[in-house]
């Protein structure tokens, strides 16, 4: 169940999470899990939820550029929920190519990494393997989701996790989150408005397709 925009959360808490436990009960799902970028929402809806929730998954808050995921781990830990960790690469902002064009982060955020990208490449390494390496390092942190375009990166992700973090890394990392990411680099509540009105358009189409198949199928 996703907690992302603000006026889902009466609905997530009223309806979606019963319904969820009702399918649990049933024996038709094992766990009961939320997702969303604010992490205060998440805890919001723990915290009034009558449901037992499992299991949170958060993403692009613990990156190079926004760690403020471990400020809940213990929080989440003491109820007994696990977290997923995804997006170590801040959905596209910590790779070569930047973030796509409607990722939500400031201009100044996405002109950092676009620095540090080009400063990694000038010390022979890469800003997509510290940022992973730094993402799947913590040991508080049990599972982190990494998304894949292709094989070839899953391949390399695996292979860059099971190289391990040398020191000339563990330096880096921090030269670059000292460098470039210090202070908020965050991006709640930037572009919701427009995030939100793209997903509506989205669904719309979808419905309007399923029900021309429909249509079509009966005729």
């Amino acid at each position: 169940v996703s907690t992302q925009s603000t006026g889902t959360l009466e609905v997530v808490i009223n309806e979606a999470l019963p319904a969820m436990k009702k399918a649990k009960e049933k024996g038709k799902i094992k766990y009961i899990g939320i997702s969303g970028y604010p992490l205060e929402k998440l805890k919001t809806v723990i915290e009034l939820s009558t449901v037992k929730i499992d299991v949170v998954l958060t993403y692009c808050k613990y990156t190079l550029n926004d760690t403020e995921l471990l400020d809940y781990m213990a929080w989440f830990h003491e109820q007994g929920i696990g977290v997923i960790n995804a997006s170590p690469f801040a959905m596209g902002l910590l790779t070569d190519l930047g973030p796509p064009k409607w990722h939500s982060a400031k201009p100044e955020t996405i002109e950092a990494a676009q620095q540090a990208a080009a400063f990694c490449r000038d010390e022979g390494t890469s800003l997509m393997k510290l940022a992973l390496q730094f993402s799947t390092s913590n040991p508080s942190i049990p599972v982190t989701l990494v998304g894949c375009g292709n094989v070839h990166q899953i391949q390399s992700n695996i292979n860059v996790i099971k190289d391990g973090a040398t020191q000339e890394d563990l330096v880096m990392i921090n030269t670059v989150r000292e460098k470039f990411f210090k202070g908020s680099h965050s991006w709640e509540g930037i572009g919701e408005e427009k995030f939100w009105k793209k997903v509506k358009s989205e669904m719309d189409k979808a419905t309007s397709m399923y029900w021309k198949m429909q249509s079509a199928t009966s005729n």
